[in-house]
């Protein structure tokens, strides 16, 4: 639970600094720290960050939302206007499995690269005699 937690508040977090497509960022960190199931972490916690997001839209202005749903319905095909949230959301849980599948694809690689490096830096880092 941490760890989504975790990946969700980097996702927010990027989603607000750089925008909506580095929120990616969230699933890949869950990725690199947890691997068991890193696509479901990385897909719950991007697709909540950007629900919160909406929900956002709701609470601060409601009713221009409302049409904004309406007009984006009408533009893709006539849908009903209440699936545009709901796509929006499934938009970031699919971008949180991604992350997380590309975040649990680079550990091995992370994990080999920080043994290489570790005693540089512990070395580095120690105080000199």
């Amino acid at each position: 639970m941490v760890r989504i937690l975790v990946g969700f508040g980097i996702a927010l977090a990027l989603h607000l600094l750089f925008g909506w497509a580095w929120s990616i960022g969230g699933g890949i960190a869950l990725g690199v720290y947890c691997r068991c199931r890193a696509w479901l972490a990385g897909g719950i916690a991007v697709g909540l960050s950007w629900a919160v997001l909406v929900a956002h839209a709701f609470l601060v202005a409601p009713e221009p939302t409302l049409r904004l749903m309406t007009i984006m319905g009408a533009m893709f095909g006539d849908i009903p206007g209440i699936f545009i949230p709901v796509i929006t959301v499934l938009i970031g849980a699919i971008l949180g499995i991604a992350g997380g599948l590309l975040g649990a694809s680079m550990n091995p690689s992370l994990v080999s690269a920080w043994n290489q490096l570790r005693p540089r830096v512990i070395k580095s880092i120690s105080p000199v005699k």
